[in-house]
C-alpha cells in the first residue's frame, strides 16, 4: 500500500468516526439523519449532469434493488437513533460497525451469493462476535445471558441488520449497472449510483419527515437554531465514502482498503471515551482488539 492511499484512508476513517461522533453528541433524530443525507446528496448531485449512463434506460431490476437499499437504510436510521439515544457511542459504534460482517456471511451464504468464505474468515468472525459479546458488559463477571437481552443491544441488532441489507442490495444493484453500461470506469459507475441512491434515500427521508409530527417539529427547530452540525455530519459522511474510492487506485490489493478501514473502530472508540467523556473499561478495550483483529483476519 503507498503512503497516498494510507494518508488518504487514515483521513477517511477519520471522518467516518467523525460524523458519528457529532451525531452522538448531538439530539440524533431521523429529521437530523435526513439532512445528513441530503447534504450528502448535493454533494454528489452534479454527476446526474455529466454521467455517461443514462439512468432511464436501466432495467427495472436495478431500481427495485435500489429501493430496496433505500428501504434497508431507513432501518438503520431508525435503530441508529434509538442506538445513540441509549448507548454510548464507544460501545455501540464498534458493533455496528462490525454485526453485519457476520449477518453477511450468514445471508450471502445462505442464498450463495459470492464466493464460499474460508476457514480463516470463519475464525475471523468468530473473533469479532466474541468481542462484540465483551463490549456491552462492564466487567468480565456481568457475563449473564440476561444482560444482552434488553431494547439496547435490540436497536443495535436494527442497525446491523439496515447495513446488511443495504450492503447487499448496493453489491447487487451495481452488479446489474455494470452489466447494463460498458466503456465506464467502475469509479464513475459507482459514484452514479451512489448519486442517484442519494436522491432516492433523500426523498424517501423527506416523505418519512413531513408525515410525523414530531420529525416536523425537529425540523422547524433545525432551521430556527440554524444548527448547521448535521450538515457538516453530512460532509464527512460523504467525503468518508469518496477518499475510500479514491484510495483503491492506489493499492495493488483492494484487500488493504478493507483492512485499514477496520481501524476506524479504534477512532470510534477512542473518541467516544476521550471527547464525549464516556467510560473506559478493560471489556470495551478487549472487546474492540478482538473486534479489529477478526475483522483482518476475515478480510486477509
Amino acid at each position: 500500500m503507498t503512503l497516498t492511499a494510507f494518508f488518504l484512508l487514515l483521513l477517511s476513517v477519520t471522518f467516518h468516526a467523525s460524523w458519528n461522533l457529532i451525531a452522538k453528541k448531538s439530539t440524533m433524530s431521523i429529521t437530523y439523519y435526513m439532512v445528513i443525507c441530503m447534504t450528502s446528496a448535493c454533494c454528489w448531485l452534479h454527476l446526474q449532469f455529466w454521467t455517461p449512463v443514462n439512468i432511464f434506460a436501466l432495467p427495472g431490476k436495478y431500481y427495485l434493488l435500489m429501493f430496496c437499499s433505500v428501504l434497508s437504510d431507513l432501518l438503520y436510521c431508525c435503530g441508529l437513533v434509538r442506538a445513540y439515544r441509549t448507548m454510548e457511542m464507544s460501545t455501540a459504534y464498534p458493533m455496528m460497525r462490525s454485526l453485519p460482517l457476520l449477518f453477511t456471511a450468514a445471508i450471502t451464504g445462505i442464498l450463495g451469493l459470492g464466493k464460499p468464505l474460508k476457514p480463516m474468515a470463519f475464525a475471523g468472525m468468530s473473533v469479532v462476535f466474541a468481542g462484540c459479546m465483551l463490549m456491552p458488559l462492564k466487567s468480565f463477571s456481568d457475563f449473564k445471558i440476561r444482560n444482552y437481552i434488553n431494547p439496547r443491544l435490540l436497536f443495535v441488532t436494527i442497525v446491523a441488520l439496515g447495513t446488511t441489507g443495504y450492503t447487499i442490495f448496493d453489491s447487487q444493484a451495481q452488479a446489474v449497472l455494470r452489466d447494463a453500461v460498458s466503456g465506464v470506469s467502475k469509479p464513475v459507475l459507482a459514484l452514479t449510483y451512489y448519486s442517484s441512491r442519494g436522491i432516492m434515500l433523500t426523498t424517501a427521508l423527506w416523505t418519512l419527515v413531513l408525515c410525523l409530527k414530531q420529525e416536523r417539529e425537529n425540523l422547524k427547530t433545525i432551521v430556527k437554531e440554524r444548527n448547521f452540525t448535521p450538515v457538516f455530519a453530512g460532509c464527512f459522511a460523504t467525503f468518508a465514502y469518496a477518499l475510500v474510492l479514491i484510495a483503491m487506485n492506489y493499492v495493488s490489493n483492494v484487500s488493504f482498503v478493507q483492512v485499514f478501514r477496520q481501524l476506524g473502530l479504534l477512532v470510534g472508540v477512542a473518541g467516544g471515551i476521550i471527547i464525549l467523556k464516556e467510560q473506559c473499561s478493560v471489556t470495551k478495550i478487549s472487546g474492540s482488539l478482538l473486534i479489529v483483529s477478526g475483522l483482518v483476519m476475515t478480510v486477509l
